[in-house]
């Protein structure tokens, strides 16, 4: 009986094997198995050949390319500034770091940055435009940006816009508003006001100007237009300011108040 009994546990003891043996080559020939094994291969591959190319020695970056067209940015300065930071390989060179020292800069209004193989980088830079002046020591760009450059050159023919902190961009928009209200008057505005009360100003090209006050400025400065044309036009260089604060009316204040 012992021997029977050993027999049999024996018997068993193979035919586990043989399950077992049978389910290992199931998986070996296995086609996703055989995918993910290879693709697992791969990734390794990759990211060793990536960890090695990354390295300086491998493929440094000998040459930066600034891209741009310039009136007050220099080519060379740009250059110096983004060479720091490209002493690193071709693909660990940190181009966001570079993109943010640049564009940190207060004439430079964006910058992307491309890798050109085997050893360059393609810096392409967008200088502010400035369209007018802000207050004492400020520029407004075409993009409606704030900044303030070590030297403004006074001499820009810019508009001035004068008013609140923060209202930088509402007053830019306000002024391409109201210059296109003054079309047929052949008026243009060489300075723009609100102040603390939000009262607005305008100052024109030909010397006058004009109060609008805090409300409804739309509305009384194309009433002023319709007057102006009408009526003000051919005494323009005699006029000191014209207030357009009146319900039904306007008052005029002349140069030489005795005329």
């Amino acid at each position: 009986m012992a021997k029977k009994s050993q027999a049999k546990r024996g018997m068993k003891q193979i035919k586990k094997r043989h399950v077992i043996h049978d389910r290992v080559i199931f998986v070996l020939r296995n086609n996703v198995f055989q995918k993910s094994i290879v693709s697992s291969l791969i990734a390794c591959v990759i990211a060793l050949g990536f960890q090695k190319f990354s390295e300086v020695e491998i493929l440094p970056i000998e040459s930066v390319q600034i891209e741009g067209e310039f009136n007050y940015l220099s080519e060379q300065d740009l250059k110096q500034k983004a060479l720091p930071y490209v002493q690193a390989g071709f693909f660990s060179v940190d181009l966001k770091l570079i993109r943010q020292i640049l564009i940190g800069l207060p004439w430079v209004e964006d910058v992307s940055i491309r890798r050109q193989w085997p050893n360059e980088l393609r810096v392409r830079v967008i200088e502010k435009q400035p369209v007018a002046f802000w207050g004492e020591d400020g520029l407004l760009s075409s993009r409606a940006s704030l900044f303030k450059p070590e030297k403004i050159d006074v001499n820009l023919k810019l508009p001035q816009i004068y008013g609140p902190n923060g209202q930088h961009e509402f007053m830019l928009q306000e002024l391409g508003r109201m210059q296109a209200w003054l079309t047929g008057t052949q008026l243009m505005i060489s300075k723009i006001k609100q102040d603390a009360r939000r009262s607005w100003t305008l100052y024109m090209a030909s010397g006058i100007e004009l109060r609008l006050g805090r409300d409804h400025q739309h509305e009384r400065l194309h009433r002023f237009a319709g007057i102006y044309k009408q009526q003000l036009k051919k005494h323009t260089h005699k006029i000191r300011h014209i207030d357009m604060r009146y319900t039904n009316g306007f008052a005029v204040a002349w140069q030489n108040q005795e005329a």
